[in-house]
């Protein structure tokens, strides 16, 4: 309903008057209410137009208050509960959570789901999160859970998790995958930006603390690109309560998102 209100809005008042507001509103967020600014061809050039701005575009986010309002499972979540558990289907296996903050699916995930003695959750995020979800899974006794930074960490696991993280990511996840010896058989993707409107494109969000890029890529574009590395859909579902609106260009508006199970042939 918000994506389609502003959308309407952008339609109402001139271009002249409308866009200084909503370019000095976006900048001055200072709280997560998901704005967006711009239609950019690359990362570089986001992160340009942000320092035209006198600001940094940097992925920043007040991690703890991320876990603390992530508790539970969201309906987006539940395909990725539902194959999550056909993957596994009682086993241990290896999970590579590609950008999982501190653990926030990890702990939804074991609310609601019994993992198998010696499974492995492996979250792969900045630095500083990684560190932060060390001592937030110490604290917490969470053995099964470990942090590290490098994507090459994904080499060898059972199950790609991911989920709203590759399109703040430069590098496409399909480039990401092609360079591993041994890629994941399993891919669960979740919140994910598609459109079928144009091209791959980046615009602007705001964390409430920053700018950051982000990808919004041609769906046609994305699934080629999965099919290109050897891997295949085997289901995919619409995220909801996930939308983008930017301001000047309705349309463009994302009324949802994507998720996808892929496996490797």
């Amino acid at each position: 309903m918000r994506a389609t209100i502003n959308a309407l809005v952008n339609g109402l008042l001139p271009d002249a008057v409308l866009g200084p507001l909503l370019k000095r509103r976006f900048f001055a967020t200072q709280s997560w209410a998901n704005r967006h600014w711009g239609v950019f061809e690359s990362f570089d050039a986001a992160r340009r137009f942000a320092a035209e701005q006198g600001a940094k575009a940097m992925f920043t986010l007040d991690q703890r208050k991320w876990l603390e309002d992530h508790q539970g499972l969201m309906a987006h979540d539940y395909p990725m509960l539902f194959w999550l558990t056909q993957i596994l289907d009682g086993r241990p296996a290896r999970i590579a959570d590609l950008g999982g903050s501190v653990g926030v699916s990890y702990y939804a995930f074991a609310r609601v789901m019994a993992f198998a003695p010696g499974l492995r959750w492996e979250v792969c995020e900045l630095p500083e999160t990684a560190e932060l979800g060390r001592e937030i899974a110490r604290q917490r006794g969470a053995a099964a859970l470990s942090f590290g930074s490098d994507p090459k960490q994904i080499d060898g696991a059972d199950v790609l998790f991911t989920a709203g993280t590759i399109q703040y990511i430069e590098t496409p996840l399909a480039d990401t995958l092609a360079e591993l010896a041994t890629p994941p058989r399993n891919l669960l993707i979740n919140r994910l930006p598609l459109t079928g409107k144009r091209s791959t494109f980046v615009t602007l969000q705001h964390s409430g603390l920053s700018p950051v890029p982000y990808r919004v890529t041609n769906a046609q574009a994305f699934l080629q690109s999965m099919e290109a590395i050897g891997y295949r859909q085997r289901d995919r579902w619409k995220c909801l309560e996930n939308f983008t609106a930017i301001p000047l260009h309705p349309e463009l508006t994302l009324t949802h998102f994507h998720g996808f199970y892929f496996d490797h042939a």
